[in-house]
C-alpha cells in the first residue's frame, strides 16, 4: 500500500492530486512513478475540464475537481469489462469531499496509456460512473490509513524523480 502526490500546473495556480493505492501490495518506487506520469497529464485535463472518450466532461461529476484518487487497480484489463481496453480505475474525491465522515467519492474514471503502456504516457480517459461511495467500512479505512502511512512524496522530487 502506497500513496504520493502530484503537483501540476492548471491554469495560472498549482493544484495538487493525492493519489492513494489501497490494495497494492507490493508497488516499487519505479511502478508508481510510471503510473503517477499518466495521471498526472489525465489530472491536467480532468481539472481543465476537458472531455473524456465518450464527450463527458468532468464538471459533469460531483468529483470536480478533483483532489484525491484512490486507484482501485493499476493498469489492467477489467473482470467486469473485458472488451474495454486496459486502464487505470480511480474513485475521485474533491477536497470537501474527502474531508467528510466518512470520506466520499463521487465517480469512477478509466484512464488510458497510449499503446496499453506506462511507458508511451498519458492517451485519454473515460468517465465510467458517477455513483457516490462512502469510504465506511472499517477494512477500506483501515486500507487508505495503511496506503497513508505508505506516503512515498511527490513525483518529480526524491524518490519520485
Amino acid at each position: 500500500m502506497a500513496s504520493a502526490t502530484i503537483k501540476a500546473t492548471i491554469g495560472s495556480s498549482t493544484a495538487s492530486l493525492l493519489v492513494i493505492y489501497p490494495h497494492a501490495n507490493e508497488i516499487s518506487n519505479t511502478e508508481l512513478k510510471a503510473e503517477l506520469l499518466v495521471i498526472k497529464d489525465w489530472f491536467i485535463a480532468f481539472n481543465t475540464d476537458k472531455p473524456d472518450v465518450k464527450g463527458k466532461v468532468p464538471s459533469s461529476s460531483k468529483s470536480y475537481p478533483a483532489s484525491v484518487m484512490l486507484t482501485t487497480s493499476d493498469l489492467h484489463v477489467s473482470n467486469t469489462s473485458p472488451d474495454e481496453r486496459v486502464h487505470i480505475t480511480g474513485r475521485l474525491s474533491t477536497a470537501a469531499a474527502w474531508a467528510l465522515d466518512p470520506k466520499e467519492n463521487n465517480c469512477c474514471v478509466h484512464i488510458y496509456a497510449k499503446n496499453n503502456k506506462l511507458s508511451d504516457g498519458y492517451e485519454s480517459w473515460l468517465l465510467k460512473n458517477k455513483d457516490k461511495s462512502k469510504l465506511g467500512s472499517t477494512l477500506i479505512v483501515e486500507k487508505v490509513e495503511a496506503a497513508l502511512k505508505g506516503y512515498r512524496g511527490t513525483l518529480g522530487e526524491g524518490d519520485l524523480a
